[in-house]
């Protein structure tokens, strides 16, 4: 079984809500599936880039070139962990960069005869991990392009199976936010056991 783990947050561990979660739910993970393998991939340590002309070019005339590779690449692993904070309604750009890559027509998804996409990857598990300095109940939740987002493109490409765990009001109400982590560690705990 293999697991990607995506990171879309530039910063350092000790600030940050959401990679201390995510390690948190990596470390519980693997206690209960230890021949489970896990790949991190940080996109700002991968130097993520926003798709070119070319790139896409390739990808659409040729099937061939850094789209298409990165879209294999991709679809090899069996589950996914999203791990990213909210900026202005969304995930950070870079997230959105890497996604662009691996949306490729006859990799992760196809047309059907009658023009309508159609997922092709079957049977895979994600979860995303997030954060947010405020709240968004309903129905502000309507506004928060984040998670909805990429359980969205997830399904598109045929991940149906998605959960989500976001950890609210970290620039809100920062004492509090300190007082609360520790048991919303609790529960990212509880979730990767049934991962």
């Amino acid at each position: 079984m293999k697991i990607l783990c995506i990171l879309a947050n530039p910063k350092p561990v000790q600030e940050s809500y959401s990679k201390r979660a995510e390690m948190e739910f990596i470390k519980e993970y693997k206690i209960q599936n230890p021949t489970h393998e896990v790949e991190i991939m940080d996109l700002y340590e991968k130097g993520q880039e926003h798709l070119s002309y070319e790139t896409l070019s390739n990808a659409i005339n040729n099937r061939s070139g850094k789209m298409c590779e990165e879209a294999t690449y991709f679809s090899e692993f069996d589950k996914y962990i999203v791990c990213a904070p909210t900026w202005n309604l969304t995930t950070p750009s870079i997230l959105k960069s890497y996604i662009d890559h691996i949306v490729a027509k006859g990799v992760t998804f196809k047309y059907s005869s009658n023009g309508i996409p159609k997922g092709l990857l079957k049977d895979k598990k994600a979860i995303y991990i997030g954060s947010r300095g405020g709240a968004y109940p309903f129905p502000l939740s309507l506004i928060a392009w984040d998670e909805r987002y990429v359980r969205f493109i997830f399904r598109f490409m045929g991940i149906k199976n998605f959960k989500k765990i976001i950890f609210e009001n970290t620039d809100k109400d920062p004492v509090k936010a300190k007082e609360k982590f520790p048991e919303f560690l609790n529960k990212v705990k509880s979730m990767s056991k049934s991962f």
